[in-house]
């Protein structure tokens, strides 16, 4: 099976456990092996505009099929953009070096206060990543990074864990500034 038809596969999985609105909000296209958190997000945050004017980022994460990388890439991404006049949200993904959209009824859960330039350099939260686990990271251990929202005041923070096939999680929370790039605080 080839990467594309496991994409395919996955995406048709996905459609048959998801609630029968579920729909293609753009055409699967063919990207990059690993793209960039700037390009990830420009290139989703384009679509997402196509697919609602209004649309609005809800959370974006790496997976566990594409960590971050030191330079700033990941093979695999997650986001979830929200918009409020439709009451949708749109999932947009990458895999394989693969790019789909697809849209379902719902709100999205609660959406960062991410200001319009909100901090992209995924080189530099690796460092940060790095800097703060880089036991972790010689025992062979990878870089998860997600959007995170605070309850009282929607705070935007880059929350960064380590995940290793077959590990418990490394024990270790990085919580950066989503906004300014700036470390907040190492939770053990």
């Amino acid at each position: 099976m080839n990467a594309r038809t496991s994409l395919v596969a996955v995406a048709l999985a996905l459609l048959s456990t998801a609630p029968a609105m579920a729909q293609e909000a753009c055409k699967m296209t063919q990207v990059a092996k690993a793209l960039s958190l700037a390009d990830m997000y420009k290139m989703a945050a384009e679509r997402a505009k196509a697919w609602k004017p209004d649309a609005r980022l809800s959370s974006m994460s790496t997976t566990t099929l594409g960590l971050l990388k030191p330079d700033g890439t990941a093979a695999s991404w997650h986001l979830i953009f929200v918009s409020e006049s439709a009451n949708m949200t749109v999932s947009i993904d990458t895999a394989n070096g693969y790019f789909t959209c697809f849209a379902n009824a719902g709100k999205g859960g609660r959406v960062p206060d991410l200001k319009p330039e909100f901090f992209r350099d995924g080189a530099a939260l690796y460092a940060i990543a790095r800097q703060q686990g880089e036991a972790l990271l010689a025992q062979g251990y990878g870089v998860m990074i997600g959007t995170a929202a605070a309850p009282s005041d929607r705070h935007a923070t880059w929350n960064m864990n380590y995940y290793k096939e077959g590990a418990k999680d490394g024990g270790l929370l990085v919580i950066v500034d989503a906004n300014t790039g700036k470390l907040e605080k190492a939770i053990r």
